[in-house]
């Protein structure tokens, strides 16, 4: 469980960074977007919140509701605050010379990452509060769950279009190979931080976004699948659009998974299930996104034809 983890845990920073690649040029935003997404977030919260709680027959309060909704979806809001900002992040960036654009990846790794994680460790290993020492907030870093993250993997992900535009390219034995050792070194760390301080391992500081491990394995990661003959892109990109309604609907699917009972199976069988269980909660969000589409997309139409200005552009 801790290899998964350990293999997975770059997945927010790997779907920033795919933004910051794709959306490097763009000037223009729309606010429908970001609408969306909260749409989307409402419909499916609500629609599970019902299905689950009513059948109990406890009604429902505010602080129920409200369960459905927080804090499992910090990412919503911090992503739909980058997504507004971005123009002026992509106008900054794309003034920059090549010399200037490296100097501020660097500047900002080692402010918001490299260092970042240094107070964490200690507060973790001295076991007590530490206030006022990060670069990000009184609080600490917070684990990476901040738009200043969100920030530094998004100008990774233009810079990684700039290296791509420029013919720069990592042969895919030596990014496998490169991956395989990110991952053994966060496995490594996480019990390393507990033999040391005796606390659970999912808890450890090497498991933060803004951690330098974590997101070098967002940028292996994205690099392999960057490489690959991928052929027709159409599948990809009809199964793609399923991708954010999986991250708001496998929170309420987990529970029907059986976790308890197969972390006590022998590995093979636990592998299996993890893989069965992530493809049939991806199906199950795939296809109740087409049917949420469906529903909504005649809605959103009226909308986008009588909102003539709800886009702007830098």
């Amino acid at each position: 469980m801790t290899f998964f983890e350990s293999l997975s845990i770059c997945a927010v920073n790997l779907y920033v960074l795919i933004s910051g690649y794709f959306m490097r040029n763009s000037m223009k935003r729309d606010f429908l977007k970001p609408i969306g997404l909260l749409a989307q977030l409402i419909v499916f919260e609500l629609g599970f919140c019902l299905i689950k709680e009513l059948p109990k027959g406890n009604g429902l309060d505010f602080k129920t509701v409200l369960g459905y909704f927080s804090p499992s979806y910090w990412f919503v809001f911090v992503y739909i605050a980058l997504y507004l900002v971005s123009p002026y992040i992509n106008l900054v960036w794309l003034h920059l010379s090549g010399s200037g654009k490296k100097t501020l990846l660097l500047i900002l790794i080692g402010l918001f990452s490299v260092y970042a994680i240094i107070p964490d460790i200690v507060q973790y290993f001295y076991q007590d509060k530490i206030y006022g020492a990060s670069t990000i907030g009184l609080y600490g870093s917070q684990e990476g769950y901040t738009i200043v993250n969100f920030v530094l993997v998004y100008l990774i992900g233009c810079y990684l279009k700039d290296r791509e535009e420029s013919g720069k390219k990592t042969g895919s034995s030596k990014l496998l190979l490169l991956i395989l050792l990110t991952v053994a070194a966060i496995f490594g760390l996480t019990y390393l931080e507990k033999a040391v301080t005796g606390k659970e391992i999912f808890a450890t500081t090497a498991y933060n976004y803004e951690h330098p491990l974590v997101i070098v394995e967002a940028v292996l990661v994205f690099l392999i699948f960057r490489n690959m003959n991928k052929g027709s892109s159409k599948v990809i990109n009809k199964l793609s659009v399923a991708s954010f309604p999986a991250y708001l609907i496998h929170i309420n699917l987990l529970e029907y998974c059986g976790i308890a009972q197969f972390v006590q199976e022998n590995p093979a069988l636990l592998t299996a299930h993890i893989l069965g269980c992530t493809i049939i909660m991806y199906l199950i969000s795939f296809v109740l996104y087409l049917i949420y589409d469906l529903a909504t997309k005649p809605l959103f139409a009226v909308i986008a034809k009588h909102w003539t200005k709800r886009t702007y552009s830098v």
